[in-house]
């Protein structure tokens, strides 16, 4: 059996590793927490419409997260499960402008996210790289509530007839009570899981040989809409009063201060070690009574002359 080509390949395929390998050059793994907070925007199009609503912004806790991440020459590994509040808030505007209220909406999520960083500036002690993740989160808890005093505000003609009693239709606009806190949405009109996609930014420095801060900025969007279709369903039929048709997105900036273990290794030593077994191995096979072999055999006295 001819072993040459099988030996020529096996060659060329270690030699290619090993070129990618000593290119990657160092690893460095790191593990650690962070904390941070969110600038929630929640583009809804009937809110946007809806002469009711003024934009409010907002920050919001993010109170922990776990990360995860791996650094090449070049480019990197994040795993980033987190947890974060979004959802944005919104004033109450009456028919003359003026601000009478708020309409609050807040989600907290699990999110687990993988992100690709690629090192912008990538110097042994500090990396500023750009960063891609994809995630699912889970809601663990959700609401959206309402409180104003007793105003006018503007309510679609189609509402008219989903209106409480004690809401009283005039020419320009529909007098309201004085309400707090008020539930539109709960927990179980929204849907349980949803996908954020994210870019952004982070900074790596390494203060010292084990500890590592990081700083990182990230836009996230929400792929789907966070309402269940049931909910939706009466919001096309007007019977969610406070709302207007439209399609809605939750979207954020995701801002986070962490610090890490890091953990460096040098993968030239390491392949030079791998190699420098295999070439060991590559010789004779070594008998374990081998020294027996290779001793001097001891010279044998003759026997004394009479």
């Amino acid at each position: 059996m001819n072993l040459a080509p099988l030996f020529r390949s096996f060659m060329l395929i270690s030699t290619l590793l090993l070129s990618y390998l000593q290119a990657a050059g160092q690893e460095v793994y790191s593990l650690g927490v962070f904390t941070g907070f969110t600038i929630p925007y929640t583009w809804d199009e009937g809110i946007n419409k809806d002469p009711r609503y003024r934009i409010k912004y907002n920050l919001k806790f993010a109170p922990i997260g776990v990360h995860y991440g791996v650094d090449r020459q070049g480019f990197g590994f994040t795993f980033d499960p987190s947890v974060f509040v979004t959802g944005q808030n919104f004033n109450v505007i009456n028919t003359s402008g003026g601000d009478v209220g708020e309409r609050n909406i807040d989600l907290t999520f699990v999110n687990v996210p993988v992100g690709f960083k690629l090192h912008m500036i990538d110097m042994s002690f500090f990396k500023v790289s750009f960063v891609a993740s994809a995630g699912v989160s889970y809601m663990m808890s959700g609401k959206e509530t309402i409180t104003h005093m007793d105003s006018k505000l503007t309510f679609p003609p189609q509402a008219y007839p989903n209106l409480p009693p004690d809401y009283i239709v005039e020419y320009d606009g529909v007098l309201v009570p004085n309400i707090k806190n008020l539930e539109l949405i709960n927990k179980s009109d929204f849907n349980q899981l949803q996908v954020y996609g994210a870019i952004g930014f982070r900074s790596d420095w390494d203060i010292s040989e084990n500890y590592r801060i990081s700083f990182d900025l990230r836009g996230c969007y929400g792929i789907f809409d966070p309402r269940k279709q049931t909910y939706i369903d009466k919001v096309n039929a007007y019977e969610a009063i406070y709302d207007l048709p439209g399609n809605r997105r939750d979207m954020f900036a995701y801002i986070t201060v962490g610090i890490s273990k890091i953990v460096e290794i040098d993968s030239k030593e390491k392949l030079a070690k791998v190699k420098q077994r295999s070439m060991s191995q590559k010789g004779p096979v070594q008998s374990k009574y081998q020294h027996l072999h290779n001793s001097k055999s001891k010279k044998k006295h003759s026997p004394p002359k009479n």
